[in-house]
C-alpha cells in the first residue's frame, strides 16, 4: 500500500497497486484502488508510471465508483518493470502513490507491436479541447496497417478522432497519430434551451399543454355567449378568468422548467473519464490488438 502525500485541508489517501496478473490469451493487466482513511472509495484519477524506465508514463484512467481501476501491459517492452500508480487527487484528498510491483515482460516470439500515449492525464474546462500523440512501435519485423480507435467517452458529450485514423508500418521505425478530444460547451442559445431532455413528470414542452387546456374552452366559451348581448358582461368576465388562467399556467411551467431542467444547456458534465484508445491489426489470418488509455478531468 502506498502512502499520502496530504495537505491539512485534505483528507489522507492510499493507493495499492496490484501485482500483474496473466489470462489464458496472456494478456498482462494489473488492479489499482484508492481509499481515503475510513477505507471509503474515492473519484479522481490515476497513471501507471514505469520507475525503472526514467518514470514514464504508460497510461491514465478514471477512479469507478469503487474506487478501483485496471490497466492492461501486455504492451511493455521485454525485459524488468518496476510499475507505480500515482492519485492525482482532488479537492477534498491528497494525492497519493502506490509501493512499486515488479514486471518481467516477455519477449515477443512473433511479430507484434506496443501502444503508447502521451500526455496520458489531461485537464481541460468544459467545451475544451485537448490532444494526446499516439506512439505505434514495431516490435520483431512487424509490418502491416494498424487502424486506430476510441471508446469510454461519455455520449453526445466528447468525441475523439485520430489523425490518422490508420498507420502504415512498413519499417521497424516507430508511427505517431494525434487523438483530438472535444468537449462540450455549455450552450446559452434559445436551441440550447429547447433541445434539454424532458426531465420524468414534465410537461413535453414547456407549456402547451397548460395554454390549450385554458385557453379553448375559454374562446369556445366565448364564441356561444358573444351572440347573446344581454351576456357580453358574463362573456368578458369568463375572458378575464380565463386570461388569468393562462398567464398563470404559464408562468408556472416557466418557473418548472428553470427549477428542474436548469436555465440552458450545461455542456459536458465536470468530471473524470477513462478514454480508450484501441490499435487494431489483421492479415486476414491472423489478428492483433492492444490498447492503452488517457484519464481526461473536465472541470
Amino acid at each position: 500500500m502506498g502512502c499520502s502525500l496530504f495537505a491539512s485541508a485534505q483528507a489522507r489517501t492510499y493507493t495499492t497497486l496490484s501485482a500483474p496478473t496473466e489470462d489464458a490469451q496472456g494478456h498482462a493487466t494489473v488492479a489499482v484502488s484508492v481509499v481515503d482513511e475510513a477505507g471509503q472509495p474515492v473519484s479522481g484519477a490515476v497513471v501507471l508510471a514505469d520507475v525503472s524506465h526514467g518514470n514514464r508514463s504508460l497510461a491514465g484512467a478514471a477512479l469507478d465508483v469503487k474506487g478501483g481501476a485496471t490497466f492492461a501491459i501486455d504492451s511493455l517492452a521485454a525485459g524488468d518493470h518496476s510499475l507505480e500508480v500515482n492519485y492525482n487527487g482532488d479537492a477534498h484528498h491528497a494525492a497519493s502513490i502506490s509501493t512499486p510491483q515488479p514486471y518481467r515482460a516477455a519477449t515477443a516470439a512473433v511479430p507484434d507491436f506496443t501502444i503508447a500515449l502521451s500526455p496520458t492525464a489531461i485537464t481541460v474546462p468544459v467545451g475544451g479541447t485537448a490532444t494526446t500523440t499516439i506512439t505505434i512501435t514495431p516490435i520483431n519485423g512487424f509490418t502491416g496497417f494498424i487502424s486506430l480507435s476510441c471508446s469510454g467517452l461519455p455520449i453526445d458529450f466528447v468525441t475523439c478522432n485520430n489523425s490518422p485514423a490508420n498507420l502504415e508500418i512498413n519499417s521497424a521505425k516507430a508511427q505517431t497519430a494525434i487523438m483530438n478530444i472535444q468537449t462540450t460547451a455549455t450552450d446559452t442559445t434559445t436551441a440550447g434551451r429547447l433541445h434539454r431532455p424532458t426531465a420524468p413528470g414534465a410537461p413535453a414542452s414547456g407549456r402547451s399543454a397548460p395554454v390549450l387546456a385554458v385557453l379553448l374552452p375559454g374562446v369556445a366559451l366565448f364564441g356561444f355567449l358573444g351572440r347573446k348581448r344581454k351576456h357580453l358582461l358574463r362573456a368578458s368576465l369568463m375572458i378575464l378568468f380565463a386570461s388569468a388562467m393562462l398567464f398563470g399556467a404559464t408562468g408556472c411551467s416557466a418557473r418548472y422548467w428553470y427549477l428542474h431542467l436548469g436555465p440552458i444547456f450545461g455542456g459536458t458534465p465536470p468530471g473524470t473519464y477513462t478514454i480508450v484508445v484501441t490499435a487494431q491489426t489483421s492479415n486476414g489470418v491472423t489478428a492483433a490488438e492492444h490498447s492503452s488509455s488517457i484519464a481526461l478531468t473536465v472541470n
